[in-house]
């Protein structure tokens, strides 16, 4: 009798719960996404605890229980609205029907080229993930996506059950009010390499460029170039890795080497991107969460946009930003 009553006791004192299907990897971004969507819940709803699970797997017996005893299951942020949004970057279970709780998302945004507003209209994406937004328009609670582009391909296709809240990573509660602080002479500088860098070889020269142009226009600075994934062979191991990338990388940094520029990898885990960008006066490159990192915490950022994800969010946040795949003025680095 004892025990039994112990046992209710405990169970009276276990926490309601959200389970969060995240995309963390490699990519530190990701891994910055999970660590301030969980912060920004625990604020908002202290009477939930968060479990992360990987969201691009399918969901096994023990999982798919753990989803269905919890208040809901959000799909989390990224850019997983994505033409096979399922199964590639949500595993989820066949039949979705298995999912008792209610399917929400939490800023999610789109994936294009080039971030044109007219692409919005004809986005494509395939009958797994229509089925998918199907189910989360038709919950009872309002899902987020993290620009106003995501926004219009869902309306363009009847789903009206979301709204533009930014990207999780946005929000840090502690620098809301505080101004961003601009130094003409920072001590300490961020550069980020694009993912473009996989693909396009004119891409890595105008990297090397504005890197030589920042250390010539700043000679007094500190800087570092970083690697959102990893130059380790470890990084081939994560899933979805690219083999170009890396191998690109690893050219990258043997230049960085000649040219005795500091590069420091940042990859796998929230704590080191965390790290290495609170200490930056002044970050420049083509990461749009190393961007959306520092305009978080008040600090200057000029994002060098390589493709639709910067795009969306240049019309989120504004601040200084070119479009990096037509023409970088280096005029703008001043």
């Amino acid at each position: 009798g004892s025990f039994f009553h112990v046992l209710m006791i405990n169970r009276d004192m276990e926490k309601d719960y959200y389970v969060m299907l995240t995309g963390g990897k490699n990519n530190a971004g990701d891994f910055l996404i999970k660590y301030r969507a969980k912060n920004l819940l625990a604020s908002i709803r202290p009477d939930r605890d968060v479990e992360d699970l990987d969201g691009w797997k399918a969901l096994n017996a023990k999982n798919l229980d753990r989803i269905n005893g919890s208040k809901a299951v959000i799909l989390m942020g990224g850019p997983a609205l994505q033409k096979r949004m399922r199964p590639r970057v949500y595993g989820l279970i066949a039949d979705l029907d298995a999912i008792t709780v209610p399917i929400v998302t939490m800023g999610i945004g789109w994936h294009s080229p080039y971030g044109r507003w007219e692409d919005t209209h004809t986005y494509p994406l395939n009958r797994l993930s229509m089925k998918l937004l199907e189910r989360i328009n038709s919950e009872r609670y309002m899902s987020s996506v993290r620009d106003y582009h995501t926004l219009n391909v869902l309306s363009s296709k009847g789903f009206g059950n979301f709204l533009m809240t930014g990207c999780p990573a946005l929000y840090s509660h502690e620098h809301m009010d505080i101004p961003v602080a601009v130094s003409a002479y920072p001590k300490k500088i961020g550069f980020s390499l694009g993912v473009s860098l996989k693909f396009s070889r004119r891409m890595q020269q105008q990297m090397q460029a504005t890197i030589l142009y920042t250390r010539d226009k700043f000679p007094d600075a500190e800087l570092a170039v970083l690697f959102h994934h990893g130059i380790s062979s470890a990084y081939l191991q994560s899933d979805g890795a690219s083999s170009d990338l890396y191998r690109n990388q690893i050219k990258f940094a043997d230049w960085l080497q000649s040219e005795e520029i500091s590069y420091v990898d940042i990859s796998g885990d929230a704590e080191k991107l965390l790290s290495f960008y609170s200490q930056c006066d002044l970050h420049i490159g083509y990461r749009i969460h190393a961007h959306i990192f520092m305009s978080s915490i008040s600090k200057p950022s000029l994002l060098l946009i390589e493709d639709g994800r910067g795009m969306a969010l240049r019309d989120v946040i504004g601040g200084v930003n070119l479009k990096a795949y037509q023409k970088v003025n280096m005029g703008y680095i001043s």
